[in-house]
Order: C-alpha cells, then sequence, then structure tokens
C-alpha cells in the first residue's frame, strides 16, 4: 500500500486501510494509532490524528446471475458506494477468491479490468476490505505537523540528512482489526503536506512523444489508454529517487516530472509486454537507455534549484524544486 498523503489544512479527509485478508469482522471495532515515523518501532509519539470510529467499506453486495471463466462484466444486488480502479474480493460457495478491480460502475452492476479465473453462481459476495477513520480536523490544521517540517526539525536535532526525512513517511499508522474470529495487524505510512504529489501526464502526451505507444499498451492497460500504467510510473519515479538517495519532498518543478514520466511509462509498458511475449529484449533495452538517460540528465546532474525548506511555504518560494505537494 502506498504512503497516503493528507493535505494541510483541508477538513474532511480520512485515513484509510486496504486490508489484504479480507473483508475485516464488524465486532470488535477496528482502531487505529497515527505514531510519529521517528524510529522503526511503536515507541514514537502518537498523534491525536484521528477523529471518530473506524469504518467499513459499505460494499457488500452478491450477484444477481452466474458469472463465467474470462467475463469482464458483473451483474450485482446493488453497485452503491463502489469505486472505479479500488480492489474488491470475489468469493463463491466453492472457496474461490479473486480480487477484482471495476473500470466501470452503473446501477446494476459493474464492468472489470481483467476476466475472471474463476466461475462465480449467482449469490456469491462481492465486497470491499478497506476501513477508514476521519483526520482530526485540529490536528490537520496545525503547521508543525507537516511531515517536512517534521523531518527538517528532526534532521537538524540529530545532525544527519540521513537518519530520517529523505523521502520517507512522516506518520505510521498501526491498524488493529480481527478477521475471520483472530485479531491482527496493519501498517500503512502516511504524510501530512501541503500538495499532493500528482501525475499530470496523459497518454495522449505519451503517444505523441513516443508514437504508437497507446497501440502497443498491454491488453490489461487499453481499457483506460494507460491512465494506470502512468500513475504507476509516476510513483516508479519515486522509488528511483529514493533508491538514489534524493529528497523526494524538495523535487517539485513539473516539467521535470513530465520528462520523466513519459520515458519510465513507455519502459514500464514494453517490460510488460516482453514478460507477455509481445516484445523482444532489444526493445527492453532500448527503453531502458532511454529512461536512464534522461533521469541521469535530469536527476543525478540536476539543472534546477533545490527548496532547502522543502515543505511548499512561503519562505521557499523563491526556490524552484520537482516534487509538487
Amino acid at each position: 500500500m502506498r504512503t497516503q498523503e493528507v493535505l494541510f489544512n483541508v477538513l474532511q479527509q480520512s485515513w484509510f486501510y486496504d486490508v489484504p485478508e479480507g473483508r475485516p469482522d464488524a465486532s470488535p471495532t477496528p482502531t487505529v494509532t497515527v505514531i510519529l515515523n521517528m524510529t522503526s518501532d511503536n515507541v514514537g509519539t502518537v498523534e491525536v490524528a484521528t477523529t471518530g470510529a473506524v469504518v467499513l467499506d459499505t460494499v457488500n453486495t452478491t450477484l444477481t446471475s452466474s458469472a463465467a471463466i474470462g467475463d469482464q462484466a458483473l451483474a450485482l444486488t446493488s453497485s452503491t458506494g463502489m469505486a472505479r480502479r479500488r480492489s474488491y474480493l470475489l468469493s463463491n460457495v466453492n472457496g474461490d477468491t479473486e480480487w477484482v478491480e471495476p473500470m466501470t460502475v452503473a446501477a446494476g452492476g459493474c464492468g472489470l479490468r481483467r476476466p475472471l479465473i474463476n466461475a462465480y453462481p449467482a449469490g456469491s459476495t462481492l465486497v470491499g476490505t478497506r476501513i477508514a477513520i476521519g483526520v482530526n480536523p485540529a490536528w490537520v490544521i496545525d503547521q508543525s505537523k507537516i511531515s517536512d517540517v517534521l523531518a527538517t526539525t528532526w534532521r537538524t536535532s540529530r545532525e544527519s540528512s540521513h537518519e530520517w526525512g529523505a523521502g520517507y513517511a512522516g506518520y505510521r499508522l498501526r491498524w488493529s482489526y480481527s478477521f475471520a474470529g483472530s485479531p491482527t495487524i496493519g501498517v500503512s505510512y502516511g504524510d501530512l503536506v501541503r500538495y499532493v504529489a500528482k501525475n499530470l501526464i496523459t497518454p495522449i502526451e505519451v503517444d505523441t512523444r513516443i508514437p504508437g505507444w497507446i497501440d502497443r499498451l498491454p491488453n490489461d492497460y487499453r481499457q483506460d489508454q494507460g491512465v494506470s500504467l502512468i500513475d504507476d510510473a509516476f510513483y516508479a519515479i519515486k522509488l528511483d529517487a529514493i533508491a538514489d538517495d534524493q529528497v523526494l519532498r524538495r523535487i517539485r518543478n513539473t516539467e521535470i516530472l513530465h520528462e520523466l514520466t513519459l520515458y519510465r511509462a513507455n519502459l514500464m509498458a514494453v517490460e510488460a509486454n516482453v514478460m507477455a511475449g509481445a516484445a523482444s529484449a532489444a526493445q527492453l533495452v532500448e527503453a531502458q537507455k532511454l529512461y536512464t538517460q534522461r533521469y541521469d540528465q535530469l536527476m543525478r546532474e540536476p539543472k534546477f534549484q533545490v527548496d532547502q525548506i522543502g515543505d511548499g511555504s512561503a519562505g521557499a518560494a523563491n526556490r524552484l524544486p520537482i516534487w509538487r505537494r
């Protein structure tokens, strides 16, 4: 699960966790503790960052007609609360289960990104597994809680720029819940930021730079023209930068992000096609070469100024760093 970004000074937001085992038990009520992520264990400062009780995803429905292997549509009793591109768990009476991702949602059902692997008779269940809790309105307006502010303070106190904050999440969320009668613990990570890091690239832009990219997309990505693949490419660039010891919160230049995302999306599409036998190893080498060349030019030998504050505040306004937050 990726680090969740909560916006500073914006009310009515929620923390969430997608339970991997399946739909958690409603009782006992799940709980969550938000911990300042300065240490690797559970002795960090507990933050008053939540409000209200943890709630379960409202999606808990059944199939009104059977679905065969290979189908990409489900007829449902209700699709209320269902969201596109979120994962839901489908189960039948034989114990078969699989995760499905709706690409279209209508009043009586949904269309899926991928064909079904198993067959599901009418009455099979489709459930959401997400648990969520509100963000404390008093906490979210506290400027001192912004992850970059905390990181700067922590590094200064430790006299080291590598102990914490070089791209790592500011907060750790410890979720306590029960599944099938057994208590368990889940962990997710979050940041309080001024601006959310967003992918700003459209499939047409990638196709303009790399003609034929949309036509060559792997099957699973054709329905949305590769939008989800581009989102994954944007996230992969962040991980590439972390691996390269870059301080991501200080990278804000959208032109650089735009350029790198174009080539990273192409690389990921070629990788998927090579794995499926639809592209050659030589094509993969060339795609990797193109991305690495641009990454080296723009990240390892940066030509842009770096925000020494890192929080996007007025004190940093005369700088031009890269991740938009």
